[in-house]
C-alpha cells in the first residue's frame, strides 16, 4: 500500500452519500453469505460459531443507529476528521466491518493490521466496503497490511494520526514504549473478567468456558477472594472493557457494579450476543470551537 498522501485521498465529507454506502453495504453482505462464513471458517478454525454471521450484519446496524457527530457541525462547534486510523486487533470480522464504517462516518481513513495467517475475512469484509464506495463515487481509504511483528508497525507512525489496538494488551505496551509520542487508543474488548463468588455455581462456570471459548476471548477467572478484592484487581488493568459477576448475594453483587470500571457489567448471565465492541465518534474526530 502507497501511504503518500493518504489523507488527500478522501472524497469531501458526504452523510447523504456515506449512508448509502451503509446500505449498499448490508445488501452486499447478504449477497456474500456463503464466502464469508467459509472464510471466517478459515481463519478461525477453532473458534467459530453460528451467530459470527449476524454478529457482522449487527455491526452495520449498530454504527448506522450511534449518534453521527458529523452532522451536529453547527457556526459554533466544527467537527473535523483526525485523518488516518491504524487499527491493531485479532481480526474480528465483525469488528473491521464496524470500525470501516466508524471511520467512514467520520470522514477518516482507516488500516487494519492485520497477522499474516488470519485475513481472508478480513479481506472479504474490506473489499465489500471498498466496493459500496466505488459504486457510490466516493474515495476513502479502506486496507489492510499483513504483519508478523509487532516492530513492523513502527514504520507507519509518520502516516497513522491515531492508532487503535484492541485487546493485544503486550503488543500495545511494546508499541506504546517504542513510539510515546504517538496518538493511541487501547480497549480490552476481546477479554473478560470473571468474578464467580458460589461454589455452587460450576455449572455456571462451564456455560462461560464454552462461550468464551466458542469466542476467542480471553478469560481472566477470579474466585475464592472477597469481591472488594476482585474489584481491585480487575480494576489494576489497563482499561476494563467487561466484567461478569455469578453471585447468589445481591449486595456484593450491587458492590460488585458500583466498584468496578468497565463499560459492560453482567450480573448472574453469560454476556451473549450483548458483548460487543463499541468506541464513540468523539474518539475519532477533533472538536473545534469557534468564536465569532
Amino acid at each position: 500500500m502507497n501511504f503518500k498522501n493518504i489523507n488527500n485521498m478522501k472524497s469531501k465529507f458526504n452523510i447523504d452519500i456515506v449512508k448509502k454506502i451503509f446500505s449498499d453495504v448490508e445488501e452486499l453482505l447478504k449477497q456474500k453469505l456463503g464466502p464469508i462464513h467459509m472464510a471466517i471458517r478459515e481463519d478461525n478454525k477453532e473458534f467459530i460459531e453460528n451467530s459470527e454471521y449476524l454478529k457482522i450484519l449487527n455491526a452495520v446496524n449498530m454504527a448506522l443507529a450511534e449518534d453521527w457527530i458529523m452532522e451536529k457541525s453547527n457556526t459554533r462547534v466544527r467537527y473535523s476528521s483526525i485523518g488516518s486510523i491504524g487499527l491493531v486487533s485479532d481480526g474480528k470480522p465483525d469488528v473491521v466491518l464496524y470500525m470501516a464504517l466508524k471511520a467512514l462516518k467520520t470522514h477518516n481513513n482507516i488500516v487494519f493490521y492485520v497477522e499474516e495467517e488470519k485475513h481472508q475475512s478480513t479481506d472479504m469484509i474490506i473489499k465489500i466496503v471498498k466496493k459500496a464506495c466505488e459504486v457510490n463515487k466516493y474515495n476513502a481509504v479502506i486496507d489492510y497490511i499483513d504483519y508478523t511483528s509487532i516492530e513492523e508497525l513502527n514504520k507507519y507512525v509518520k502516516n497513522i494520526d491515531l492508532f487503535i489496538f484492541i485487546s493485544k494488551y503486550e503488543d500495545f505496551k511494546k508499541f506504546k514504549r517504542k513510539n510515546p509520542e504517538v496518538s493511541i487508543l487501547y480497549s480490552s474488548y476481546g477479554t473478560m473478567s470473571l468474578y464467580l463468588d458460589d461454589k455452587d455455581l460450576k455449572d455456571t462456570l462451564l456455560q462461560m468456558d464454552e462461550y468464551v471459548y466458542n469466542n476467542n476471548i480471553e478469560l481472566d477467572l477470579l474466585k475464592d477472594m472477597p469481591v472488594k478484592e476482585a474489584i481491585e484487581t480487575i480494576n489494576s488493568n489497563e482499561d476494563n472493557y467487561c466484567s461478569v459477576i455469578f453471585t447468589k448475594d445481591s449486595k456484593k453483587a450491587y458492590e460488585f457494579v458500583d466498584g468496578v470500571k468497565s463499560k459492560q457489567i453482567f450480573i448472574n448471565r453469560n454476556p451473549g450476543s450483548e458483548y460487543k465492541f463499541q468506541i464513540d465518534d468523539s474518539s475519532l474526530v477533533i472538536k473545534k470551537e469557534i468564536f465569532l
